[in-house]
């Protein structure tokens, strides 16, 4: 009997024992949510909440200027005649962060230059279900003083380290879409826990609040003639199915829903700066080379199928890979990302690439090669075709949520690796033809597409779910296109 009431005795404590731990659990999820619902109605009344907010940053000890979030449509730019070219952008929705000037804090630039001790903050919602987003921090330009006068300040536009991403953002929701977030850009320790500090009072649980870090070590901070430029943007990727409207609006109203303070204490205080933080590492061992034979395969396919017809390869190259390795070397990288793989091909000689490509009416392109998504090595890709020698106006797009099943025609029936492939035709004369991508000028008058027009291509694929960083170059087989001429002989 003794023995059963032990027993017994030690059930009963095991049992409460567990139930107090579940009452805690319950207890953290319910504080979690009540602070997380209190930021979003704080959230939701902007003006007030962010006017407390700067006023608690000024009792602390800073001094607060606002920024603006735009949208950067260079393409439109460059159809109106407000810039030379369109720069290569991807047909999908960019948001510049524009801070207040040190100069005249009245005013908003999207290069500027930064105190060690200043940070940027970014108060607002996270893009609504895309298949990637990122805040991106860049190095915008550089002066050398050992380069010949009227070129020692460069354009780089190189990425400072890692993004913060769909995958690694911190957020209380229970997904990363749709949520509010605060963004600190920050070189300095003190200044980032003095913000978070009164963040916290005012509201913001610390677990919706990131720290990018403007690593001081590699930069030259400060508000003289010599000192760099930053530059903060945000790449949003493809919609997710039924979701486009919401994104369009979430574009649309970006500018009054996503706040940006220019943070600068008052007080000089010895420096604390952060060190330059480790990377996410990228790959994970697992290539794509298993299907490089079946790529050449589907090469073979393909040029067979258009007999009659002159085939010309047209290659790619990584381009834009690292940031830190083109801030080495001086050179611009074009606003490189390391949530990506950049392939270029063609005719974009500003990366290297300089196979010249042009397309009359009677000729036409395919694109092909490995779906990355469906490889697991992205989680979103893109093809963009160019006009590349003036523009570099995007004149045609594909993404990856069109490959499936474009490659069977190619490919011997009920072969496996038709799931992981794709090929896309591009004309000039698409039709009605389906799996076409129409190649043409839309509402551009200083462009003509012409025969002798050069093309270039660029491919993208954005964020491997494994590493929640872009692929590693050598664990992926490179997408290629061909392109088919009449026979003249």
């Amino acid at each position: 009997m003794r023995k059963l009431l032990t027993e017994t005795n030690d059930q009963l404590v095991a049992a409460v024992m567990k139930m107090t731990m579940l009452l805690s659990t319950v207890m953290s999820v319910l504080l979690l949510l009540s602070a997380q619902c209190a930021f979003a109605q704080r959230a939701g009344q902007d003006v007030d909440s962010v006017a407390q907010l700067r006023t608690a940053l000024e009792q602390g000890g800073f001094s607060v200027h606002a920024g603006v979030i735009s949208t950067v449509d260079w393409a439109g730019m460059y159809c109106r005649g407000d810039r030379e070219d369109a720069g290569y952008v991807n047909k999908a929705p960019y948001l510049m962060i524009q801070v207040p000037s040190s100069a005249d804090p009245a005013s908003t630039v999207e290069n500027f230059k930064l105190r060690p001790d200043e940070a940027i903050v970014l108060i607002g919602p996270t893009p609504p279900p895309v298949k990637y987003y990122g805040f991106n921090a860049f190095l915008a330009t550089r002066f050398y003083p050992d380069e010949p006068p009227g070129t020692q300040r460069r354009w780089l536009v190189a990425t400072l380290g890692d993004a913060i991403n769909n995958a690694t953002i911190k957020t209380t929701g229970p997904s990363p879409f749709g949520t509010p977030v605060v963004i600190i850009f920050t070189p300095d320790r003190g200044t980032d826990a003095r913000i978070r500090a009164v963040l916290q009072r005012q509201g913001y649980p610390p677990a919706l609040v990131n720290t990018m870090v403007l690593p001081s070590s590699i930069l030259n901070l400060g508000e003289s003639d010599t000192a760099d430029e930053l530059t903060l943007k945000m790449r949003i990727g493809m919609a997710e199915e039924g979701k486009k409207e919401i994104l369009e609006a979430y574009v649309r109203d970006a500018g009054t829903a996503v706040k940006v303070l220019r943070v600068t204490p008052t007080t000089v205080a010895t420096a604390r700066p952060f060190p330059v933080p480790p990377l996410r590492v990228r790959g994970t061992g697992q290539s794509e080379m298993e299907l490089t034979n079946k790529v050449e395969q589907l090469r073979a396919g393909i040029i067979a199928a258009n007999p009659g017809m002159r085939a010309t390869d047209i290659l790619s190259m990584p381009v834009g890979y690292e940031g830190y390795d083109y801030i080495q070397r001086r050179t611009a990288p074009g606003a490189d990302s390391r949530d990506n793989v950049f392939l270029a091909a063609g005719y974009i000689p500003q990366f290297g690439s300089n196979q010249r490509v042009a397309l009359a009416t009677d000729e036409f392109l395919v694109v092909y090669g490995v779906n990355h998504v469906a490889t697991g090595k992205a989680s979103y890709a893109s093809v963009n075709i160019y006009a590349s020698e003036f523009a570099k106006l995007s004149i045609g797009q594909v993404f990856h949520d069109k490959f499936p099943n474009t490659a069977a025609p190619y490919m011997p029936s009920g072969d496996a690796a038709v799931s992981l492939l794709y090929a896309v035709k591009a004309s000039r004369n698409c039709g009605g033809e389906p799996n076409c991508i129409p190649l043409r000028v839309d509402d551009c008058p200083v462009l003509e597409l012409q025969d002798n027009t050069a093309l270039g291509f660029f491919f993208r694929m954005y964020l491997e779910p494994a590493t929640r960083v872009g692929a590693a170059m050598q664990e992926i087989v490179y997408d290629r296109a061909i392109k088919f001429s009449p026979r003249r002989d």
